[in-house]
């Protein structure tokens, strides 16, 4: 059955649409003429009395056409199958009406966004490393076998393993685009778009025809903290976006978490600073783990191991060469004499494992154990 926008709903999703108007001035005018319909219908006089409004604006607003843009918004929401919620709608997220300036309306794909009440952001650079790779692989995986659901922004790199990692783990995950639901950004990311729809949601602030521009990540970052009892951030550059996540939700009394790396790269100086500036250190899971809220702790509590996979079965071979990777990346040659496997059968095995997401391959024809090292 499609969403049907309600009445009620229909001024603060037009009010949304009008071009100037930020989430402050937004909030300024629902204040001042006591609805988003009085604002709509405001006088040019009345409307220039509230603070920040300027001339251009006013006019943008008196010349709004509300129902047609209305109807257009409503063809698009049921071509998409997405719904949209207004700060009043009852399946608002609870956690993101306490932030500072909360999105007036957003749009969703999926699951109703009010129902991850366990939720951790985890953010990084577009351009990760095999190390910033493997370590999201390996605490997101526990995370969401755990009960969290990973939010990101869908971006390439870090971002992009959040939300396979939790889908692979039978996970929960929630993708915050800086575009409106009408785009895929980055496009190559359109069917784990569909895979996040179905195990959790993909959600927008921004109207459903809003093309990517970079001046919307920023505002797309303070909802993914926004959404989170804590951002983690792995392998980000000095002048990373996701370094522009952790500071909103230090901005929203929220927990910043951060990834140790290598203090010869680049793309770890942002995260080596923010631990030198007090965010968390994280080593393993439970480093995140001990800072969550009690009431938090009680719902993976009850959650338990309902989404861990089950054991995965190894047949002899690929027991043996498990036994052989550990958190260090491995030669395929130096595993071949190890485990006096031939090359064809240690090349089959890697795949299996591979498969299995045991296993991943690194530059270079490395290898390494994606379960070892961190607990």
């Amino acid at each position: 059955m499609a969403f049907q926008i309600s009445r009620e709903d229909q001024h603060w999703i037009a009010l949304n649409m009008v071009v100037g108007i930020g989430k402050t001035l937004f909030y300024r005018l629902i204040n001042r003429f006591n609805s988003a319909e009085a604002v709509l219908k405001a006088s040019n006089r009345d409307l220039m009395q509230v603070e920040g409004i300027g001339k251009k604006t006013a006019d943008q607003i008196r010349e709004f056409d509300p129902n047609a843009r209305i109807e257009r918004e409503q063809v698009l929401l049921d071509r998409l199958n997405a719904g949209v919620l207004t700060l009043n709608s009852e399946g608002y997220p609870e956690i993101l009406k306490t932030i500072y300036d909360p999105p007036p309306v957003l749009y969703y794909q999926g699951t109703i966004p009010n129902t991850f009440p366990v939720s951790i952001a985890v953010v990084g650079t577009r351009l990760a490393s095999s190390y910033g790779k493997i370590v999201t692989q390996r605490l997101c995986s526990q995370l969401a076998q755990k009960g969290v659901t990973l939010i990101s922004g869908m971006a390439r790199g870090i971002d992009t393993q959040v939300h396979r990692t939790a889908l692979d783990n039978g996970g929960k995950t929630v993708a915050v685009f800086g575009c409106g639901l009408d785009y895929t950004y980055p496009p190559e990311n359109n069917k784990l778009r569909e895979e996040i729809i179905a195990n959790g949601c993909v959600l927008s602030e921004f109207p459903i025809s809003t093309r990517p521009d970079r001046n919307n990540f920023p505002a797309r970052n303070r909802v993914i903290s926004g959404m989170s009892l804590g951002t983690l951030v792995i392998e980000a550059g000095e002048k990373s976006g996701a370094l522009i996540t952790a500071d909103f939700s230090l901005e929203q009394g929220r927990e910043v978490f951060a990834v140790p790396g290598n203090i010869t790269s680049e793309q770890c100086r942002g995260t080596n600073n923010l631990i030198r500036c007090g965010a968390k250190m994280v080593t393993n899971v439970d480093s995140i783990l001990e800072e969550l809220p009690v009431e938090a702790i009680q719902q993976l509590s009850i959650h338990g191991q309902s989404a861990r996979e089950p054991q995965v079965p190894l047949n002899d071979r690929e027991k043996k060469l498990m036994s052989l990777l550990g958190g260090e990346e491995s030669q395929i040659d130096d595993l071949i004499q190890s485990s006096g496997l031939s090359p064809a059968e240690v090349s089959a095995t890697l795949v299996e494992l591979e498969l299995k997401n045991l296993v991943r391959q690194t530059e270079g024809k490395m290898f390494i154990n994606t379960q070892a090292g961190i607990s």
